[in-house]
């Protein structure tokens, strides 16, 4: 898991609708390094490598930022072929 959150972030960024369906990519500092996860406008959080920390984030912490790019990039495009078995 460690060092893939910015990816899966993005690829499920954009499966769900990115920032048209409420949701936000945000950061925060923890257990040494920069940690990605999402975040919809309702509060909800998807985090779907947090299982790779000792201790949960403190997600009051984060930062709302966007992506490097605007579309997926070339590891969310491949990551999202995983996810839903089809081109995207």
């Amino acid at each position: 898991m460690r060092g893939n959150c910015y990816v899966a972030s993005e690829a499920i960024y954009h499966l769900i609708g990115g920032k048209l369906s409420g949701w936000k990519p945000m950061r925060l500092k923890h257990e040494n390094g920069m940690h990605w996860f999402l975040k919809h406008t309702s509060g909800l959080i998807i985090d779907t490598t947090v299982s790779q920390f000792k201790t949960k984030p403190k997600y009051e912490n984060a930062i709302g930022c966007g992506f490097l790019t605007k579309q997926p990039s070339k590891r969310a495009k491949d990551l999202m072929k995983k996810m839903v078995w089809q081109d995207v």
